[in-house]
């Protein structure tokens, strides 16, 4: 019962510290890559032109970022990405700078 009881929290402690280590991580999750293919499809143009610069995360749920592309340079936002929400992101919202 005892060696039971230990494995237990053992196994309990392990997963609390990986989803402490990974909660909020939307950083990590979020690629510069998908964030490239999303700004795509809401900007309208192809991928391959858009270069992402600037990238800064408000440590929640929001990752900020510049995208430079041939008609200029938009100041974007893409929220979610996080385990909290499986990974799941909204479209970017940008504006022209």
């Amino acid at each position: 019962m005892i060696r039971t009881r230990t494995r237990h929290i053992a196994a309990v402690s392990v997963v609390i510290a990986a989803a402490l280590t990974l909660a909020g991580c939307a950083d990590k999750l979020v690629s510069d890559d998908r964030i490239k293919s999303q700004t795509a499809l809401a900007l309208d143009m192809p991928a391959a032109s858009i270069v992402i610069s600037d990238r800064q995360y408000d440590g929640y749920l929001t990752t900020y970022y510049n995208a430079h592309t041939s008609h200029g340079i938009y100041r974007c936002r893409i929220s979610g990405g996080s385990l909290n929400v499986l990974g799941e992101t909204d479209p970017p919202e940008c504006s022209r700078r």
